[in-house]
C-alpha cells in the first residue's frame, strides 16, 4: 500500500475535506479554548506557516 499517491480529486471531495477540517478545528478550539486563547499569536503563526507551502505552490511558475 502506497501512502503518498497522486490523484486528481473532484471539486466536491476537496470541499468536503475542507469543511470537515474546519469543523474538527472548531471542535478542538472549543474543547481547548483556554490553551488557544493563551497562545493566540502562536496559533496564528503556525497557521501562516502551514499556509506558506500551498500558497507558494499555487503562485510558483512551472518553468
Amino acid at each position: 500500500m502506497r501512502l503518498f499517491i497522486t490523484k486528481k480529486w473532484h471539486w466536491s471531495n476537496i470541499a468536503l475535506l475542507k469543511w470537515s477540517a474546519l469543523f474538527i478545528g472548531m471542535i478542538l478550539g472549543a474543547y481547548f479554548h483556554e490553551v488557544v486563547v493563551k497562545n493566540t499569536w502562536a496559533v496564528v503563526i503556525v497557521a501562516l506557516l502551514f499556509a506558506l507551502r500551498p500558497a507558494r505552490a499555487y503562485w510558483k511558475d512551472d518553468d
